[in-house]
């Protein structure tokens, strides 16, 4: 099946509904046989995101800095975990590993992650869809700048439907079994060349 590498933050937010969109979405991905693809964090949204496709047996591979392999940041119930030198490795081996992108809530971290995702495939560096959950309209004012931005022509209309922006969970997971129903492995993938 699709692997679905997901961008979040290490922090749960103040909203309930953060969470509980993180858990729906990791047994969303273990029901359907999917693998998850994460920052490796124990912590917030990665953490109950990972709980959540452990919890119900589903493939998790965390990805995560020397530097943020600590105890109390490192998810340790994830058997599959990655170690990397330096941020830029490693989004380069969180990007070999993709199908999809979805950004869940988060930081400076997590919209970094997400944007990097985004501008390649203006770039047409990489094939894969990519979409946010503005869950609890938490991404309201980013949607508005995007759209300000695009009104003032710093952003043309195919780079502006190249996000798909998601409200609420239902729909994220419709969009993700619609994305993953052909046949795994059929994305174009990023060349070594552009993930350095």
């Amino acid at each position: 099946m699709a692997s679905i590498c997901v961008f979040c933050g290490s922090k749960p937010g103040v909203s309930p509904e953060h969470v509980n969109a993180a858990e729906m979405l990791g047994r969303f991905l273990a029901v359907e046989g999917h693998t998850l693809i994460y920052g490796g964090g124990s912590t917030g949204i990665m953490g109950a995101l990972a709980d959540s496709v452990l919890k119900h047996q589903g493939r998790v591979i965390g990805v995560i800095t020397t530097q943020l392999a600590k105890p109390e940041l490192m998810h340790f119930g994830v058997a599959d975990m990655r170690i990397t030198a330096n941020m830029h490795e490693r989004k380069a081996l969180m990007h070999s590993l993709a199908d999809v992108y979805v950004a869940l809530p988060g930081g400076f971290g997590t919209l970094e992650e997400f944007f990097e995702a985004l501008t390649w495939a203006q770039l047409e560096l990489h094939a894969r869809p990519v979409a946010i959950l503005n869950v609890d309209r938490l991404y309201d004012g980013l949607l508005q700048t995007l759209n300000l931005m695009a009104e003032q022509q710093f952003l043309s209309a195919r780079c502006v439907e190249l996000l798909k922006v998601m409200h609420d969970v239902d729909g994220l997971l419709e969009w993700i079994a619609a994305e993953t129903a052909g046949v795994p492995g059929t994305l174009q993938p990023v060349s070594e060349s552009t993930a350095e």
